[in-house]
């Protein structure tokens, strides 16, 4: 089917950027609730795939580590990309090479919303391309930094439990020193 090609090409460039630098689980039986956390070193976070849930094989290079699960659908994906930066930068200016890799990717990249959580750190934001939509949460800290997302497929409808799941783990992903 290819689905998993489109989502490592267009993530995986994604953190080739020149501003940027992802967890490995095994599958589950499926369901709504995100496993309990997977500290995952590679990622410096803490990462929650979701039951039942496709690993991807984890993509690497001297700038980032990316992982992305697959929902039973095929549809639907949580994925952590964890970059380093050339200079400490803004979640603001991350988000803007995110969105300009995007374009040139998929052809297309509209930013739809663009927010900060109080108490939360960095900014999450909703942008839609021409292959996917992502709901994402980007931060940096230092010299690194990390897009976490929720992903649908443009073209297909959206699966609202495997959406919330995936929020789900998004949302409850930690990043930092993993132990």
């Amino acid at each position: 089917m290819g689905l998993s090609i489109q989502w490592r090409t267009v993530f995986l460039a994604v953190a080739v950027l020149s501003l940027m630098d992802g967890c490995a689980s095994k599958p589950a039986r499926q369901g709504v609730q995100p496993l309990s956390g997977q500290s995952i070193p590679v990622l410096n976070a803490t990462c929650y795939p979701p039951v039942g849930w496709t690993p991807q094989p984890l993509k690497s290079s001297g700038r980032h580590d990316h992982q992305v699960w697959l929902s039973p659908s095929g549809h639907t994906a949580y994925g952590v990309i964890h970059f380093s930066l050339p200079l400490p930068v803004s979640a603001d200016v991350a988000l803007w090479g995110f969105l300009r890799e995007m374009k040139r990717s998929e052809g297309a990249a509209e930013l739809i919303d663009k927010h900060t959580v109080s108490g939360e750190e960095g900014l999450r934001f909703e942008a839609v391309g021409g292959l996917y939509r992502i709901r994402g949460r980007m931060i940096t800290h230092g010299w690194q930094g990390w897009t976490i997302y929720a992903g649908t497929l443009v073209k297909q409808e959206i699966d609202t439990t495997e959406l919330k799941t995936a929020e789900q783990a998004r949302d409850r992903t930690r990043t930092g020193t993993v132990e």
